[in-house]
């Protein structure tokens, strides 16, 4: 199947338009998202794909937005983790559920049940199809890309020929916003975390706008990124281009300021960890990124060995943000002598001295 079989054309030029990609069953967290917007019935929302998984209300989450789009102005695109129902009998799910909360999770909680009470996966399947069947149904009739008079939303990117990209391809293709598309017009993907794609060095979650690209990254890391947020792209009634975002991070304020006047910043991302290591003390570690040459300091609590080699535990950071009192921030962790943080969707270190984090 390809993209032009599941596409549906829409007019939303002089209309204000929300876009969200990759929910991953945060409910509350969406809702929290459209009451920032102030989404009303005379917006256009589009869901760019990924409802579904890793979150703690997948079916809570879909039924909501099944429910918005009764209303004419909410329309949904499909992303890969939106099949889950097309793949209860698939032969990576069950150990896919050792490491991932999931749709499947829900059910049993939902049912009382385990997964042992069902004899064989094919049980298992026809037990959740038989309360979720019409929504196997909503999810499989999701079109594939919407294109508009100046947009083209799709969940994860295009091929050359856009019409004839495979739909396989547009719900998983990695690292679009890093690509070239020959549309004339802006194609907005989600899928892949903006954060992975570090911009002068910074670790961002914010949406990622590439003009000369004609690009624009949505997702903001939500439920895969231990700092990640939901994002929303505002196109204003008159095409202007705006930015939102919530989290579930607490928040602290700046009670003194900090400063860094000289830095150049560096951000590692998956799948990107391996490192070698020099000097260091309990705070930080002199290390260079394996595969680039970089040299840096790590934070010591972030480096890991696995099988003779040494990791980065995680995507990483030497950012330090600059902070004045009175500010607050989002609190990402604390660690010896230092906190890291949030903020305006960019993530880096402060001493923690600079912050009251006792509320």
């Amino acid at each position: 199947m390809k993209l032009k079989d599941k596409l549906v054309r829409l007019s939303i030029r002089g209309k204000r338009t929300i876009v969200i990609s990759d929910i991953h069953g945060e409910l509350e967290l969406f809702k929290k998202l459209l009451e920032q917007v102030d989404f009303s019935r005379d917006d256009i929302l589009i869901v760019n794909g990924d409802i579904l998984d890793k979150g703690r209300n997948s079916l809570g989450t879909m039924k909501y937005i099944r429910q918005l789009t009764g209303a004419g102005n909410v329309y949904v695109i499909e992303g890969n983790c939106d099949r889950f129902f097309d793949e209860l009998e698939e032969e990576w799910l069950y150990p896919y559920m050792d490491y991932r909360y999931t749709v499947a999770h829900e059910f049993l909680k939902e049912t009382g049940t385990t997964l042992t009470d069902y004899k064989t996966q094919h049980d298992f399947a026809e037990a959740v199809l038989d309360v979720y069947s019409d929504y196997q149904t909503w999810f499989r009739n999701l079109p594939t890309a919407i294109e508009t008079e100046d947009y083209l939303f799709v969940h994860a990117g295009i091929e050359d020929d856009y019409l004839e990209t495979p739909r396989e391809v547009a719900l998983t293709m990695p690292e679009f916003y890093l690509s070239n598309h020959h549309l004339d017009k802006k194609v907005v993907v989600g899928h892949y975390p903006a954060a992975n794609f570090a911009e002068a060095g910074l670790y961002s979650h914010g949406i990622k706008v590439n003009d000369e690209r004609r690009i624009i990254a949505l997702d903001g890391g939500n439920q895969v990124k231990e700092s990640g947020q939901l994002n929303a792209l505002l196109i204003e009634t008159d095409g202007t281009l705006t930015m939102q975002a919530v989290d579930a991070l607490e928040s602290a304020l700046v009670i003194q300021d900090f400063e860094v006047t000289l830095q150049e910043p560096h951000t590692f991302t998956f799948p990107d960890y391996n490192i070698r290591v020099m000097d260091g003390d309990d705070y930080f570690t002199f290390a260079e990124h394996v595969s680039t040459g970089t040299q840096f300091m790590v934070k010591t609590e972030w480096i890991i060995e696995k099988e003779g080699q040494t990791y980065l535990k995680d995507d990483y950071t030497d950012y330090f943000v600059d902070v004045k009192a009175g500010e607050e921030v989002k609190v990402v962790g604390q660690y010896a002598g230092y906190t890291l943080i949030k903020k305006e969707s960019v993530v880096g270190w402060v001493p923690e001295e600079v912050l009251d984090t006792s509320s």
